[in-house]
């Protein structure tokens, strides 16, 4: 256990939401079970992610004098997707704040300043490397295939849209003028310019903020392949994004990133950032200057906690990667 978590043994309350969405939890906190956050006698309270399920068990938390814990997927979760009840293979804890809510210090924030200053470069490599041999990232749902674009002299950035409702958006300091900043930025710098939109926007089922500016701009390619995101930055020269993970997967392939939000991998030097005024006072927060391999091994072996969806037993990021590298292997996606 990390010395932020809960002690081993504590009763922990959660929502309805959670105990019911999420049975599974209460292995990561070796609990026979999650009880409800109005239970009697409870020592805590955890929550999932920033919606209002998750501000109701703040403020329950709050009314009760109880300490509480954010609770997140890791940033490797599975092979299939949460939406489809897979179960992850990594979450992260916090008891400080959201790594996605740039507005104040999480605990993995903190655990990357101080990675500045500790001898962990080699234990990133290493990760880094294996994430990048297996061609992993959060999800792993989708197969590996060349991408088929329009040859181009030109720099090719990737734009990632990300759909209306995407609560890392506005935590980020990022709005939908953030995305049109964005786009236009790129269309003027004369560069080969795809966007990579949601398939569900491409469907018309979700909203996007770049996809319908995007697709009346001339000379912007659409791109809405099923194909993993190793495929897709395997194909561009550098990854330009407001909060998504997309940047992070980039920096472990050595891409320039550009960030029009404050994601929590922005900030430290690593990036190019082109905050507006308002999530530029999000962030003064980073002064240390990690290498990428210092924040990955903060991000990916010091902050989450990873467990085999089998036998619920504790591993490490290396077995977590064997895991979803295996599990990829076993549905032909590679």
């Amino acid at each position: 256990m990390k010395d932020w978590y809960p002690p081993v043994g504590m009763r922990l309350g959660a929502t309805h939401y959670v105990t019911r969405s999420a049975p599974w939890l209460k292995h990561y906190f070796s609990l026979q079970k999650l009880e409800s956050a109005f239970t009697p006698g409870i020592r805590g309270i955890v929550f999932w992610g920033g919606r209002s399920t998750a501000k109701l068990a703040r403020r329950i938390a709050w009314v009760r004098r109880l300490p509480y814990w954010y609770l997140e997927d890791g940033y490797i979760r599975s092979v299939g997707l949460g939406k489809e009840n897979t179960l992850p293979i990594s979450i992260a804890v916090d008891d400080l704040g959201m790594p996605v809510d740039a507005s104040r210090a999480s605990r993995l924030e903190q655990l990357i300043a101080g990675s500045a200053q500790m001898d962990v470069g080699a234990l990133g490599s290493d990760i880094r490397n294996a994430l990048v041999e297996n061609r992993l990232s959060k999800y792993n749902n989708l197969p590996h295939r060349e991408l088929k674009l329009e040859r181009t002299t030109k720099r090719r950035i990737l734009l990632v849209d990300q759909v209306f409702g995407d609560v890392s958006v506005p935590m980020s300091g990022g709005s939908p003028e953030s995305f049109a900043r964005m786009l236009d930025d790129a269309v003027a710098s004369g560069a080969q310019c795809v966007v990579r939109t949601h398939p569900d926007v491409m469907a018309g089922f979700r909203k996007g903020y770049l996809t319908e500016k995007a697709a009346r701009t001339p000379g912007v390619i659409l791109l809405s392949d099923a194909v993993s995101v190793s495929s897709i930055l395997a194909a561009v020269d550098e990854v330009w994004t407001v909060s998504s993970q997309f940047g992070l997967d980039a920096l472990l392939r050595g891409l320039p990133v550009r960030c029009y939000g404050a994601p929590f991998y922005s900030g430290w030097g690593l990036t190019e950032d082109r905050l507006s005024r308002f999530s530029k006072a999000m962030v003064p927060r980073r002064q240390a200057r990690p290498t990428v391999d210092q924040l990955v091994a903060a991000t990916f072996a010091l902050y989450p906690s990873y467990r085999d969806t089998r036998t619920w037993a504790e591993i490490d990021v290396f077995r977590a990667v064997d895991a979803l590298a295996a599990g990829r292997k076993a549905l032909d996606l590679d």
